[in-house]
């Protein structure tokens, strides 16, 4: 059983991210509210396919005034981590390096799936 995003989450996870700086505020709850609900939606049974519609959702949605991408960096990592999993990154690799290519519609859903899989490790 995979971890299911609560919105107090997701709010928790706005607020770090603010600490780097940003403007607070949410400007469409719904798809904040659609970003979490998605990966449970039943047409993602993988933990690759849950986290890649999770980071997707939460970053193209722009939920919030400021900090989407922070945001979605953090609760990727925290659905990933209490799913009982970790991200086995190379040395080389930033996380964060990904979301920006998602921002940027370099990366789509179908090029997480498998960037998800092959970095995903139960504990």
């Amino acid at each position: 059983m995979h971890y299911r995003v609560r919105l107090a989450d997701v709010i928790a996870a706005h607020d770090e991210a603010l600490t780097y700086g940003g403007r607070a505020g949410v400007v469409n709850l719904g798809g904040i509210e659609s970003a979490i609900s998605l990966p449970y939606a039943g047409y993602h049974r993988s933990i690759s396919r849950k986290a890649a519609a999770l980071l997707r959702s939460l970053v193209q949605n722009h939920g919030f005034v400021d900090g989407n991408k922070r945001t979605a960096l953090l609760i990727t990592d925290l659905f990933i981590r209490r799913s009982g999993y970790h991200l086995n990154l190379d040395p080389k690799e930033r996380f964060d390096d990904l979301i920006v290519d998602v921002a940027s519609g370099r990366v789509g859903f179908d090029e997480l799936v498998p960037w998800f899989k092959a970095r995903l490790v139960r504990r």
